[in-house]
């Protein structure tokens, strides 16, 4: 009876010009590892008159670009040598570096954690390709010349990755069509790894299809797995930090300060009010080389105050050298303190924290927490969820403006959290500068939409209305403002919406249409400025 799943094993496959021969239970034990390595292929006559090593190299490169276009390729068309396996390795890891470095806007900083994601994904794709060889039966003598003709092909594949990547980049794609441009990589890996597993190591159609499939299902299953980490970010925020003036602070006094300024500020907060839905204001302005961040968390401590009666219930974490004897600094160990502070005067199973975080933002979605001589670390959106889940704080409003923010959604969302970003996790904002009072989604949302429409979802709306018709006229990059409203969040707000003196407030809003130019007191002045691009 014929065993489907060696079904063709050792058959040619399509225009293969040689199959391996048969394995069988009778086969002699796998030939030893440097049996392949100790017997490397000639190069080819045309290319005599180069050194042997680079001619091998070339006919490697072109092995692999025939493997990749789906011609014929044979065990004897491989060159097997340690020194071909590490040259292709080197040229798949520059050619990653280099197009990741090209595609990064400058000012470029290098982080040495993607050589770590780098090393760890290239070692789990090489376990994955030796287990599936394995299951197919192939020898380990032949898995040598398999890994060399796999890598030869990546070259071609990784860089037209690289490509689809830069192009989603610069159009604006359908959730469909980006799925379909992340596939693209998967299913030709997927039809690399069936052509080798049939013509290397003779496994059948069915066989070499299904062990083709498990590598591509555990190659998509380790994006997840592994902790992606870019060799390159761009770092306008310390580019920023070298041109700014000169910042005379005292390290010490101003750390020595901080217990004394926190306690301060979580003394003045007020407790909770039994019976009402209070409402708690945490605003955090993280870059303090620009007057803009305290401007903003400024103006909307004053607004929260006046419209959603929240005196008594607002504090502020600022790095600015204006406002260093003022406010406690926003440090990482400042937020998480805060946090824990006004949860302990809040009624956290009946109020609301509102949490505005404006500063610069990187790609690898990192909030820019600078302040020149006195160095702090930047916050990640896992943190920010830590801080919050570890205060016990429920029921939470967060809104985080800076570039790349959408990045910080999925790691904040609850069924009791509302989270509002001022642009995509792959896109920039606008408005940061020197010279900028705010940011366009700042100037969006508190200052054109919530003095129009005070609840904080429907704000949203007229915000994003606002920031695309201005950056439409500008003639400048979407940068696609996102929210997420969790199940429960919606109903509780119009229970905190419905509280007598907020009613009051409410009633001074001014309904009217939105003009990205309608108040010149309101524009930014730095119209071109980028947060981190």
């Amino acid at each position: 009876m014929n065993d489907p799943w060696n079904e063709g094993r050792n058959q040619p496959l399509g225009d293969l010009r040689q199959s391996p021969p048969d394995v069988s239970p009778a086969d002699p034990p796998d030939e030893p590892l440097t049996s392949c390595l100790s017997a490397p292929q000639q190069p080819a006559p045309d290319r005599a008159h180069m050194p042997g090593f680079f001619a091998s190299l070339v006919h490697n490169l072109g092995a692999g670009y025939r493997l990749a276009t789906g011609r014929a390729l044979a065990v004897e068309d491989v060159s097997c040598t340690l020194g071909q396996i590490v040259a292709l390795v080197l040229i798949l890891l520059l050619l990653n570096a280099g197009t990741s470095l090209v595609t990064t806007e400058a000012p470029v900083q290098f982080d040495a954690y993607g050589l770590n994601y780098l090393g760890a994904s290239s070692l789990f794709s090489l376990l994955m390709l030796m287990l599936v060889s394995r299951l197919a039966g192939s020898s380990a003598a032949r898995f040598i010349p398999m890994l060399i003709a796999f890598v030869s092909a990546s070259v071609l594949i990784d860089l037209v990755s690289q490509l689809l990547w830069l192009a989603q980049q610069y159009f604006t794609l359908s959730a469909t069509q980006a799925w379909g441009l992340f596939a693209v990589p998967l299913l030709w890996q997927w039809l690399v790894v069936v052509r080798l597993l049939r013509g290397f190591a003779g496994a059948g159609p069915l066989r070499s299809s299904m062990l083709g499939a498990l590598y591509s299902l555990a190659l998509f299953a380790s994006f997840w797995i592994l902790p992606r980490a870019e060799l390159w970010y761009t770092d306008e925020a310390a580019d920023q930090v070298a041109q700014a003036p000169g910042v005379e602070l005292d390290v010490e006094a101003v750390f020595y300060a901080q217990p004394r300024l926190m306690r301060q500020s979580l003394a003045a907060l007020e407790p909770q009010r039994p019976g009402v839905t209070d409402l708690y204001l945490l605003a955090l302005g993280g870059f303090g080389l620009e007057d803009v961040f305290l401007k903003e968390v400024e103006f909307v401590r004053a607004q929260f105050d006046r419209q959603y009666d929240t005196v008594g219930r607002s504090l502020i974490l600022a790095n600015n050298p204006a406002r260093v004897s003022q406010y406690p600094l926003a440090s990482r160990p400042n937020l998480a303190q805060g946090l824990q502070g006004v949860a302990q005067k809040m009624d956290t199973a009946e109020d609301v924290l509102f949490l505005f975080m404006t500063s610069h933002g990187s790609r690898d979605h990192r909030f820019s927490l600078e302040f020149g001589t006195i160095e702090l670390n930047d916050l990640t959106p896992q943190q920010v969820r830590q801080a919050l889940d570890d205060a016990g704080i429920r029921w939470r409003v967060i809104l985080v403006s800076s570039c790349f923010s959408g990045g910080f959604i999925e790691a904040l969302q609850s069924p009791e959290t509302l989270v509002i970003t001022a642009a995509a996790a792959d896109r920039t904002s606008f408005g940061c500068g020197v010279d900028s009072d705010f940011t366009y989604f700042g100037t969006a949302y508190f200052k054109q939409a919530l003095p129009r429409q005070p609840r904080f979802i429907q704000a949203f709306d007229l915000a994003n209305s606002w920031v695309s018709d201005r950056e439409q006229q500008e003639d400048i990059g979407a940068s696609q403002p996102q929210i997420f409203v969790g199940d429960s969040i919606a109903k509780k707000l119009d229970s905190l919406y419905r509280e007598p003196k907020l009613q009051m407030a409410f009633s001074l809003a001014v309904p009217g249409e939105l003009s990205a130019c309608e108040d010149s007191r309101t524009q930014v002045e730095s119209p071109s400025d980028a947060c981190q691009p």
